[in-house]
């Protein structure tokens, strides 16, 4: 069997065309880097702004005839004491933001941040108490100041921004317009050049339904080029001695194995494109994980990362087998693919017709999954991915017996 799965990896890789999409998949992996470190908020950055900060707020006491030092007991309108003593607050807390940044300490530009967010929670309600939707709202509130203490207790470097309205979760249904809406996905949609988080951001856009339909282009011709009913190459291969469901059981394998270096390859390459021009980046970073109730708890990145991988290669075996049963049925490869990917991207546009744990479909957009999201909206916490990993799975055995037997009634 070893014998034989080495020489159907062989055969699967020695296509121009396997070569082709692989120097694709570097060009667009290296051209996200790009886009990802172009748009990565450094440093730098936040203490230019933190200088702004500072400046502006200067210019306030400025227009009041107020200077720092001054006794605020000399200031005879209440509201301009009040007034003035909020601007001294936030001098002195940008103050030591900027001392922060400058020293690199991350512990203390995190402390700030959980400073600001316990301010709030001392005099405001939980989610649950107040049920209001408009961004932000309590819970995402709740989930930045949580996700500082994370950073701030195991000192790692922040992804910036990291201030209140960087924050978007599933609970923020209402804007108070359009721009608040587009400001709120502005902040949001975080970057970082770093090895660790690229990763993340680019298995956030591989492992979906279109990454699914790449590796399907990749392996298509898989059972397709043996000439199936047409006195083709697997013909031969009946002939030697080795079993049918050798043959069938290997080119499983194989397409599994190829499919899995694939994606661990793509990983190592990220990583390295984030050490050589930035750094690795911290593989505990929190991922937030929704929970009933308005709970929520923090999944470190590296776990999350691996999770993600492990059940997108479920996703694939399930579309391979599909892919395997159309390559009996029809015989020629861009019939069996284009018959795969209306199946995949039918069953996943029109998932929610079918409601509940066991549906195969609702299992493709991974991050969802594995962050409880989808779990949330369709208050279900069975899906999960445990039972996502059980549900392709039963789903594709199922799919590759039907389309072993189909073979060997074709066959006889």
């Amino acid at each position: 069997m070893y014998e034989f799965i080495m020489f159907e990896m062989k055969k699967a890789t020695k296509s121009a065309f396997f070569y082709i999409l692989l120097a694709l998949l570097v060009l667009v992996v290296s051209g996200y880097y790009i886009y990802n470190y172009i748009n990565t908020e450094r440093v730098e950055d936040s203490i230019e702004e933190t200088e702004r900060q500072l400046i502006g707020y200067e210019g306030f006491l400025e227009e009041m005839g107020f200077e720092i030092g001054d006794d605020i007991d000399d200031v005879k309108s209440l509201s301009d004491a009040k007034r003035i003593e909020n601007i001294l607050m936030l001098i002195e807390r940008n103050e030591t933001r900027l001392k922060a940044y400058e020293n690199q300490d991350w512990k203390k530009v995190t402390q700030v941040e959980v400073g600001v967010g316990e301010e709030h929670f001392e005099r405001s309600p939980t989610q649950a108490e107040e049920q209001v939707y408009t961004w932000p709202t309590h819970f995402s509130l709740e989930v930045h100041l949580e996700r500082n203490r994370w950073l701030r207790d195991r000192e790692i470097r922040p992804v910036f921004p990291i201030h209140n309205f960087s924050e978007l979760t599933v609970y923020d249904e209402v804007f108070d317009s359009e721009i608040a809406e587009e400001i709120a996905h502005d902040f949001s949609n975080i970057h970082s050049s770093t090895g660790v988080y690229f990763l993340y951001r680019l298995f956030e856009m591989f492992l979906t339904v279109f990454g699914a339909a790449f590796f399907l282009f990749l392996f298509g011709n898989v059972m397709t080029r043996e000439g199936l009913g047409q006195n083709g190459p697997i013909h031969f291969l009946y002939t030697q001695p080795v079993r049918r469901e050798s043959v069938y059981v290997s080119k499983v394998i194989t397409i599994a194995m190829l499919s899995l270096l694939t994606v661990v390859g793509v990983g190592l390459f990220s990583l390295l494109l984030g050490v050589v021009f930035d750094r690795l980046g911290a593989w505990d970073y929190p991922v937030l994980i929704y929970e009933p109730e308005f709970q929520f708890s923090f999944m470190p990145m590296g776990i999350f990362l691996l999770w993600s991988a492990l059940l997108f290669l479920m996703v694939l075996v399930f579309c391979y087998a599909w892919l395997f049963l159309f390559s009996v049925l029809a015989r020629r490869t861009s019939i069996a693919i284009g018959l795969t990917l209306a199946v995949v991207f039918l069953g996943v546009q029109f998932n929610d017709l079918i409601v509940g744990t066991y549906n195969p479909f609702l299992y493709f957009e991974v991050y969802d999954i594995i962050t409880l999201e989808t779990a949330l909206v369709q208050e279900n916490f069975n899906i999960n991915f445990v039972n996502g990993v059980v549900t392709l799975g039963i789903s594709s055995l199922l799919v590759l017996i039907v389309s072993y037997f189909s073979m060997k009634v074709r066959m006889k």
